[in-house]
């Protein structure tokens, strides 16, 4: 998502030896045999005077802070690029098996849709639990999904809004009858199909205990954005005066908690101040799960993932509930 962008943005910054003006194309990609995830796209540059142009290899995927002009090169500016957020593509592809992985084990609890955590007017099951289900319902009849080849439909990315009847005092459930996503800012995600009830949200969500007269509705988000409100609406002569309900929604960020520096290994200083670069997914009970390297020394790699590993944190959480995020962590070596 970010690669081009931020390629472009470390040429600009580059000269000539003298300060000429550098001219640079795109030439194309390649992929290394060595781990088989790192391409380096292919530029030509150029700058008046040179005698032929000098090919450059940058490897977007992977971020140092100490950058520095090629040999042969000046900076006109400093480069000022700093770390990327998470690879978006990277995280669906991590959140896709951990859930098949997680899912077959357990069961996981769908989210409320009240603040309060209370179920009162509905559950939303996100992307992860979507697939987590579809994961537990395989192991249970005796037909596990493979995690490195999940089938088609759970690549799908896709989220169910569940809105129960309303309760009035002694008189009789009131069933919804539409859902919406009201956002913030930006556009209104479009709803996938019809709104589900009876056999058709039993297909959409099977084995899942609802109440009589529940409504279902299809999303392609794998979550709400934290903008966007929840309209469930009911027929009138509903509940009271309103015939709505409008319901925002709580999220609280992911927090440390026990986050212990690694040890420098052999043959390294704290005077070299060495920060390694990783990308993982703080999971639903607070540890970090498919975890990759993404910068800073190599050879510290192996010790940083280790470090990691052990490190707990507390989960992001929607309306109360933890939900899976994408974490980019910085791992600082002691001494």
């Amino acid at each position: 998502m970010y690669v081009a962008a931020r390629e472009r943005r470390y040429l600009d910054a580059l000269r000539g030896p003298m300060g000429e003006a550098v001219q640079y194309k795109r030439i194309g990609s390649l992929r290394p045999e060595k781990d088989g995830r790192t391409i380096l796209d292919a530029y030509e540059v150029t700058y008046a005077g040179l005698e032929k142009p000098v090919t450059f290899y940058l490897d977007a995927y992977h971020f140092d802070d100490a950058l520095k002009a090629p040999m042969g090169f000046t900076c006109a500016v400093p480069i000022g690029l700093t770390a990327p957020p998470p690879d978006a593509l990277l995280a669906t592809e991590s959140l896709l098996q951990l859930a098949i992985e997680q899912g077959a084990a357990k069961d996981i609890a769908p989210i409320s849709l009240d603040e309060d955590g209370s179920n009162a007017h509905g559950v939303l099951i996100d992307h992860f639990r979507m697939v987590a289900r579809a994961s537990r319902a395989a192991s249970a009849g005796g037909t596990p999904i493979d995690p490195k080849r999940p089938p088609m439909e759970l690549m799908r990315t896709r989220m169910v809004v569940v809105a129960y009847p309303l309760r009035c005092g002694e008189k009789e459930p009131v069933a919804p009858a539409s859902i919406e996503i009201v956002p913030g800012q930006g556009s209104a995600p479009q709803r996938q199909g019809e709104l589900a009830t009876g056999a058709a949200l039993a297909r959409l969500l099977p084995g899942m205990n609802v109440p009589a007269g529940a409504v279902a509705a299809a999303f392609a988000m794998d979550r709400p954005r934290a903008t966007d409100t929840i309209k469930i609406a009911y027929p009138d002569g509903g509940c009271g005066s309103s015939n709505e309900a409008m319901l925002a929604l709580r999220y609280t960020n992911a927090k440390p908690l026990k986050t212990p520096p690694p040890a420098l290994p052999a043959g390294w200083t704290a005077a070299e101040h060495p920060v390694l670069r990783l990308q993982a997914l703080i999971d639903l009970d607070g540890a970090a799960q498919s975890i990759v390297y993404i910068g800073g020394p190599p050879a510290l790699m192996d010790a940083a993932i280790g470090a990691v590993r052990g490190w707990t944190a507390e989960p992001a959480r929607l309306n109360g509930s933890p939900i899976v995020t994408p974490v980019t962590l910085q791992v600082r070596f002691g001494s």
